[in-house]
């Protein structure tokens, strides 16, 4: 199993949660975010921050495309999270720069993502939402839990530190086989943005 920080606004709490094994660290450049990373960080902040073993990911709700790809190249991020309602062609226009997680919210049923097979190297599913960013609720599970999507995906959504065996049922079933990574922010967070770095490290321990 593998990790995902996400909504980073400190970058000695970037270091710390790299220190701890997590694969992925997500600065969210989504100005309506309470954990926007451009609030309490600049982009030569975000780029001079070079971990050895952890990416950088950037979040982004419905940017232009230009845009992503001159934040992403002057804050040396190495992936782009599209959380937004981007097409599958805006997402081949960011994909041939960088890596793309697409992100599907779950609501009732299995989200299609079919049309985004060639242009995502990633999918993240996520509770679904009138708003855009993380709730901090599940969505249920199940209706994911018998399908093969092959391709890595990240789950999201209100995950905390009692959701470890959950995970790990989840991961012996079908759509295990292509679950790559959890996504962690609000359960793990003194206040937003404030990451607990303890209890991030206590639930990575829990899967080693």
């Amino acid at each position: 199993m593998q990790f995902k920080v996400c909504g980073i606004t400190n970058i000695n709490q970037a270091e710390a949660i790299s220190s701890q094994g997590a694969q992925f660290i997500g600065f969210i450049f989504y100005p309506s975010s309470k954990r926007y990373a451009l609030s309490s960080l600049s982009l030569e902040d975000i780029a001079a921050f070079k971990p050895t073993n952890t990416k950088k990911v950037g979040v982004f709700v419905n940017e232009t495309t230009e845009n992503i790809i001159d934040i992403a190249t002057k804050a040396g991020l190495d992936m782009i999270q599209l959380h937004g309602d981007e097409d599958a062609s805006y997402c081949a226009t960011i994909q041939a720069a960088f890596p793309v997680i697409k992100v599907f919210r779950v609501s009732k049923t299995i989200p299609d993502f079919a049309l985004y097979e060639n242009v995502a190297s990633y999918y993240l599913f996520d509770t679904d939402s009138a708003l855009y960013g993380g709730t901090g609720q599940h969505f249920n599970w199940e209706i994911i839990k018998k399908t093969r999507f092959n391709k890595p995906f990240f789950l999201s959504g209100g995950i905390g530190i009692n959701d470890v065996h959950g995970i790990q049922v989840l991961k012996a079933a079908n759509a295990g086989k292509d679950l790559m990574a959890v996504d962690l922010n609000s359960k793990f967070e003194t206040s937003p943005g404030n990451k607990n770095i303890e209890l991030i490290k206590t639930f990575i321990n829990e899967f080693i």
